[in-house]
């Protein structure tokens, strides 16, 4: 029996046609557990997936039955729920759209745990892009080099933390600061030390949902909180700030 020999070419294409013919389109619902860039590691009901996102993909929030609202990939956090349809080759998704609702994201915010860099961004979102607005709002100071909080400021947290669920559907927003003396690494570390100091009291005062209470980021020093005014002086700047705030859709006082 004899064989034919393929030319180069002709394997080339041969190769193409049956690696195009494993892809299949699919629609699929998915959680987020890692973000890398372009690509998306989440899982679904049946196990692992990889969604690999192009220029091209088409990433939107929905709100209600007709309501559809653009997005960027800065939207695709760990924690959401999300529905994803494409060409699908193994486990790994080439992602035409990307469809998630408005209150998986609002969730996959509040239940964000990550780092620094991940909270800012966050916090950017919910905050500066208005996506919620601050119904409460009370600054806890701190002396040199301390993290411990006072006396009086322990009875204004106890005061805003009860006051929170009055709000309905809110979260706590808790950013830490630093006087610019010194080395700004240490100075970092010491503005995370007191907001988590200061999340930690709230979650302690019985009165908030700990799954209401944003990760505690660490602003350093030299910034400020959005819409808040430039500290005046040292003193100030050794702050805290903590806020109450609520969906801008939600109608409850």
């Amino acid at each position: 029996m004899q064989f034919r020999k393929l030319a180069p070419g002709i394997l080339a294409a041969a190769f193409v046609i049956s690696s195009s013919a494993m892809a299949a389109p699919v629609k699929t619902e998915a959680v987020i557990t890692k973000v890398e860039g372009n690509t998306i590691t989440a899982r679904t009901m049946t196990g692992p997936l990889t969604v690999v996102l192009t220029p091209s993909t088409d990433i939107a929030q929905t709100s209600g039955l007709a309501s559809k609202k653009t997005r960027d990939t800065k939207s695709l956090i760990p924690g959401l729920i999300f529905t994803v349809d494409g060409d699908l080759q193994g486990q790994t998704v080439t992602a035409e759209h990307i469809r998630f609702k408005e209150k998986d994201w609002r969730t996959a915010v509040a239940a964000k745990a990550g780092t620094v860099e991940q909270f800012s961004e966050l916090r950017k979102a919910v905050i500066e892009g208005q996506e919620y607005i601050i119904r409460e709002e009370t600054a806890v100071y701190f002396p040199t080099g301390s993290a411990v909080i006072g006396a009086t400021y322990k009875q204004k947290l106890r005061e805003i933390a009860e006051k929170a669920p009055s709000f309905g559907n809110y979260r706590v927003s808790i950013l830490g600061f630093a006087d610019p003396r010194g080395n700004a690494a240490a100075n970092e570390r010491l503005s995370e030390k007191r907001a988590k100091a200061v999340s930690n009291f709230l979650r302690q005062t019985g009165y908030i949902q700990p799954g209401r209470v944003l990760s505690p980021s660490a602003m350093g020093e030299g910034t400020v909180a959005p819409g808040e005014a430039a500290p005046t002086g040292n003193d100030a700047a050794r702050r805290v700030v903590v806020r109450i705030v609520t969906p801008k859709t939600q109608l409850t006082k």
